[in-house]
């Protein structure tokens, strides 16, 4: 159990000072089409759970955010992020809209962060399935996982992501930054695994690939909060995966607005796979998997 799980390996392109001026709307934003369907949902009344390296729950951009936190990496700073990953993460879900900084793609979304990962940014199975069971008992809609071993898991890792289908919570996992096959829990059919891809639209030079590849989503010098209070330029899978959290969690929010019911999960998978846009070969392909997600489609 004590095997380790890295978070998806980033590269910090800028850190920049807590004060930025204006408030940005980051190009993998645009991208998604976010902006354009703010006005049908923000995300309001939908619970992501962060597993990561836990959140600077100080952030200026994050405040009202936050349903809960947890740590079960035994940190000596609690919950806290001290290496800056999970709160990047996190406000990627759900930054405020608040005119400053930068916004989040659902920014009204309620976050519910589970360190799970080290302050070194490594962790263990055990870890992550203590998470994934808190995130359960805490009834949240989504799981976003920025987090990937090679090795594959025990299977008491994959009694809790099927514990976690069973309770009708949908998971997304970046599939990884070593260029080569998809990292494990994006593996699992039960979770939904995530590409990075740049500005181009072409897959990121790191991104991992193979059948399993699912849906694509920006991954490449993305804007986020980060720790201390500050904000950063970061590029991954890892950026990717809450940014597809995110847009899942627009389209429940805007679900819930309208009166209707949560859908089950193999339809929720089935409406995603058709908001994407093709990209690469026709068809899925290993490289790009159904394509770039796109927030016009899916809440059409």
């Amino acid at each position: 159990m004590k095997k380790p799980v890295r978070m998806a390996d980033h590269d910090v392109i800028g850190v920049f000072p807590a004060n930025i001026r204006d408030e940005i709307i980051d190009w993998g934003l645009n991208e998604i089409g976010a902006p354009k369907v703010w006005e049908k949902s923000n995300g309001q009344g939908i619970r992501v759970a962060i597993l990561d390296t836990g959140v600077d729950f100080r952030h200026p951009d994050l405040q009202g955010r936050i349903g809960s936190i947890a740590d079960f990496a035994k940190s000596a700073y609690g919950g806290n992020d001290k290496q800056g990953h999970g709160t990047h993460c996190a406000g990627i879900v759900a930054a405020n809209n608040n005119g400053k900084g930068m916004i989040g793609v659902a920014p009204e979304a309620e976050l519910y962060c589970a360190k799970v990962l080290s302050d070194n940014g490594a962790g263990s199975f055990e870890s992550i399935i203590q998470g994934l069971q808190w995130a359960i008992d805490k009834k949240v809609h989504i799981i976003s996982m920025s987090i990937g071993s090679e090795i594959e898991p025990p299977q008491e890792f994959y009694d809790a992501i099927k514990a976690a289908h069973a309770a009708g919570i949908v998971m997304v996992a970046a599939t990884g930054n070593q260029n080569k096959g998809i990292n494990w829990p994006a593996l699992y059919n039960e979770v939904i695994a995530i590409s990075a891809m740049n500005r181009n639209h072409e897959r990121a030079s790191f991104s991992n690939y193979g059948t399993k590849n699912e849906i694509m989503a920006p991954g490449v010098d993305i804007l986020s909060c980060y720790k201390e209070g500050g904000y950063a330029r970061l590029s991954g899978t890892s950026m990717a995966t809450p940014i597809v959290a995110g847009c899942i969690a627009l389209y429940l929010g805007y679900l819930l607005k309208q009166g209707q019911p949560m859908p089950a999960l193999e339809q929720l998978h089935e409406k995603l796979i058709q908001s994407c846009i093709d990209l690469g070969d026709k068809g899925k392909d290993d490289y790009f998997g159904y394509g770039l997600i796109n927030l016009e489609k899916l809440l059409a």
